[in-house]
C-alpha cells in the first residue's frame, strides 16, 4: 500500500557488494512471519501486543562519535514519543560500532541473530554501511540509514533504504548556492582520497561544477589521517581562487580549515553533509566563520514540528540538537508509519511498506522513500555566521 501523511545513484563495484560476514543465519526466504508482531487496525488505530523490537547501530565512540552520539539520542527521544503516543511498544537496542567495520559487522550479527530485531537503524559512516547492509540484505531485516549519504547504498538490495539525503543532492544544493551568493567563478577542490563517502562525494563535486560553469583550478587530494595539510593549502593559496570546495571528514576537516586560516587563506569553503554539527563549528572556534554547507535540516527550518523537537531534545539533553540527531529522530517515526499501516512489525511488512511511504510530513520537511530505498526531500543550505547555522 501508498502511504500518505497528512501534513541518483551509482552501482557498487561488484567486490563491494560481496562482501559479508558470513555469520548471519538468515535469508528472505526463511524469514518467516511472527503472528505475534500482527495486530488490529491501521495507522492511529493500529494495536500490537508484542513488544516489537528496533536496532540502532551507531557510532558511539572513537572518530565518528560526533555523529553517533546525536543519533542515538534522536533516536531514543522519538522511541520515547512513540511510546507514549500507545498502541505499539517499542523497544531500542542500541549497538555502539565503535567506528569500525568489525564492530559494525558484529553489532548487526547480534541484533539480527540473537536479539531478532524487526529492523535496523544504522550505521552511521556509509564506508560500514557497504559491509553490514549485505548482511541485512541476506538476512532480510530491513536497514534503514540515517547519515549513509554516499553513492549506491540503495543499491544493495530490496531490504536497505536511506532517510539521508544523499550527498549529490546536498553538493548540487550548496555549491550553487555559493555560486548566486558569492559570484564563484575559479575554485580550488580538496578532498580525503581514502574515504569511500569522500571519493564518492569529490565525483559529485566536479559534476555539479561543470553543470555550473566553475572552474576547478586547483584539484588536491588528502588522505583521512593526515594532519599536515601546508602543500595541497599553499597550492590554494597562490592560485587566490573564490572558494574551496571540500570533501572531508570532520578528522580532517578541523586541521584543515584552521591551517587554512592561518595562512590567510580568506576564500570562502564550501562542504556537504560532514559539515553540519555544532560539535565541528566548535572544534573550528572561528575558523568556522563563513563555512557554508549543504544538508538535510536546520534549527532555523518552520517545517512541521521542528520547534517542539529542538525544545524537547534540549529537555532532555541539556544541548541543541543537529542534523545527525533530526535524521534518526525522523527515522523512528517512519518505521512508525511503516509498522501502523497494516498494523505489521514482522521484517517483510515493514520492508513493503517502509519503500512506499510519500511525503511525511516530517522536522526535515516532507519526506518521500520510494520502492528503490531511496529518499526524497528538499535540501537545505546554511552558513556559519558568528559561530551558529543560518540559512544562506
Amino acid at each position: 500500500m501508498r502511504l500518505k501523511s497528512s501534513s541518483a545513484a551509482a552501482a557498487i563495484a561488484a567486490a563491494a557488494l560481496l562482501v559479508s560476514a558470513g555469520c548471519v543465519s538468515e535469508s528472505p526466504a526463511s524469514n518467516e512471519s511472527d503472528s505475534a508482531l500482527t495486530g488490529s487496525g491501521t495507522g492511529a488505530d493500529c494495536t500490537i501486543d508484542e513488544t516489537v523490537k528496533i536496532g540502532a547501530v551507531f557510532s558511539l565512540t572513537e572518530a565518528a562519535a560526533f555523529a553517533g552520539a546525536y543519533q542515538s539520542e534522536g533516536f531514543e527521544l522519538a522511541i520515547e514519543e512513540l511510546n507514549a503516543v500507545g498502541g505499539v511498544k517499542y523497544e531500542m537496542i542500541l549497538e555502539d560500532d565503535k567506528t569500525t567495520v568489525e564492530d559494525s559487522v558484529a553489532a548487526f550479527e547480534k541484533l539480527i541473530n540473537r536479539d531478532e530485531v524487526s529492523a535496523i537503524v544504522g550505521p552511521t559512516l556509509s564506508n560500514m554501511a557497504f559491509t553490514t547492509y549485505t548482511d541485512a540484505q541476506s538476512a532480510g531485516v530491513p536497514a534503514l540509514g540515517v547519515s549513509t549519504t554516499a553513492e549506491g547504498i540503495p543499491e544493495i538490495g530490496d531490504y536497505i533504504f536511506r532517510a539521508s539525503l544523499p550527498e549529490e543532492v546536498a553538493l548540487a544544493a550548496s555549491i550553487p548556492a555559493a555560486k548566486e551568493s558569492l559570484g564563484l567563478e575559479e575554485v580550488a577542490v580538496l578532498y580525503d582520497s581514502a574515504d569511500e563517502f569522500t571519493a564518492s562525494a569529490y565525483n559529485t563535486i566536479l559534476d555539479v561544477l561543470a553543470d555550473e560553469g566553475i572552474e576547478v583550478v586547483v584539484d588536491e587530494s588528502f588522505e583521512t589521517a593526515d594532519a599536515d595539510f601546508s602543500a595541497q593549502l599553499t597550492k590554494v593559496l597562490e592560485a587566490d581562487v573564490d572558494a574551496v570546495i571540500l570533501s572531508a571528514l570532520p578528522g580532517a576537516t578541523v586541521p584543515l580549515v584552521k591551517q587554512a586560516r592561518d595562512l590567510e587563506i580568506e576564500a570562502p569553503i564550501v562542504g556537504g553533509n560532514a559539515f553540519n554539527s555544532p560539535v565541528l563549528v566548535g572544534a573550528l572556534e572561528t575558523a568556522s566563520e563563513g563555512l557554508i554547507v549543504g544538508g538535510a535540516w536546520s534549527a532555523a527550518a518552520e517545517t512541521t514540528g521542528n520547534a517542539e523537537f529542538i525544545a524537547n531534545y534540549f529537555a532532555k539533553y541539556e544541548r541543541q540538537p543537529d542534523q545527525f540527531a533530526a535524521q534518526a529522530y525522523t527515522a523512528a517515526y517512519l518505521l512508525d508509519q511503516a509498522i501502523r499501516a497494516d498494523c505489521d512489525a514482522n521484517r517483510e511488512a515493514i520492508k513493503d511498506n517502509l519503500g512506499q511511504i510519500l511525503e511525511f510530513d516530517s522536522i526535515l520537511g516532507p519526506i518521500s522513500i520510494d520502492e528503490s530505498g531511496e529518499v526524497t526531500q528538499e535540501p537545505v543550505v546554511q552558513i556559519v555566521r558568528d559561530g551558529e547555522f543560518t540559512l544562506l
